[in-house]
């Protein structure tokens, strides 16, 4: 089945943004009496990078690996930029198996009670990790890298790692709060400057469409899919993105013939 074929059903994600509809594993509600959900960019900006801790620490940390290797006398080189963009790619395959593997394991674990409770939330709400699980990962694959790597790779290679968790942490919270991606379209009219800006901004705007989407549909139709997260396309890679349509029928057929039981 082709990939747009398997991401149909826009209208039902539309609903959940829009907060009309409902879903078979659970009605969303506004948290808004627990805590400020943001709603624009420039409050998801400030909650994220000033009204928390750990993204700044961690921005902190990679800027310090960053002035780190700036300093070092050796220069780059290709198998180090090998390096670095490796350890971005290990971290999609980690996040995916990660999350699909032992978040949702069978075992009961801390891991996974935690992530049942952030499933166990209304879907718009703040999700970032604490600063101690943020630095503590950061630190230990660091550590992890300076065994493996001579140091001017292992600082590169932490930074690659880095780059990729943040990216990551950033687009989780995003997507749980009620920010909308941007209705872009792209017009040959423009000049190139404003043709190339609008393009980056189009591009952005629907991988943040297709995570958004993705991520509430492993949230409110069935968490047996769309594991993936900063690369969509993973699931589609492991055939973890089947119809939305299939899926939330074989949910009701089943709820049905465990009635009649």
């Amino acid at each position: 089945m082709a990939m747009d074929a398997k991401r149909e059903s826009t209208s039902f994600t539309s609903d959940i943004i829009n907060g009309s509809g409902s879903t078979p594993t659970k009605v969303i509600q506004d948290v808004e009496a627990k805590e400020t959900v943001p709603s624009t960019w420039s409050q998801a900006l400030h909650r994220f990078f000033i009204g928390d801790v750990g993204p700044p620490l961690v921005v902190l940390s990679i800027s310090g690996f960053i002035y780190t290797r700036l300093q070092l006398s050796i220069p780059f080189s290709i198998a180090e930029a090998a390096i670095f963009a490796s350890t971005i790619i290990f971290w999609w395959i980690q996040e995916y198996f990660f999350h699909r593997v032992l978040l949702h394991s069978p075992v009961n674990w801390m891991g996974k009670s935690i992530h049942r409770g952030h499933h166990e939330k209304d879907y718009f709400h703040v999700s970032i990790d604490p600063p101690e699980l943020l630095l503590g990962w950061l630190f230990a694959a660091h550590l992890m890298m300076k065994s493996v790597f001579p140091w001017h790779l292992c600082l590169s290679a932490t930074i690659g790692y880095a780059l990729a968790g943040l990216v990551y942490e950033w687009s989780h919270y995003i997507v749980h709060t009620k920010v909308k991606p941007a209705s872009l379209t792209l017009s040959s009219s423009e000049s190139n400057a404003s043709s190339m800006k609008s393009a980056v901004t189009f591009v952005f705007s629907r991988l943040f469409s297709q995570m958004r989407d993705n991520h509430i549909r492993h949230h409110l139709v069935d968490d047996q899919y769309w594991y993936a997260f900063s690369v969509p396309a993973m699931d589609d890679l492991f055939d973890t993105n089947p119809n939305v349509k299939d899926v939330r029928r074989a949910i009701k057929n089943k709820t049905v013939r465990n009635r009649e039981q």
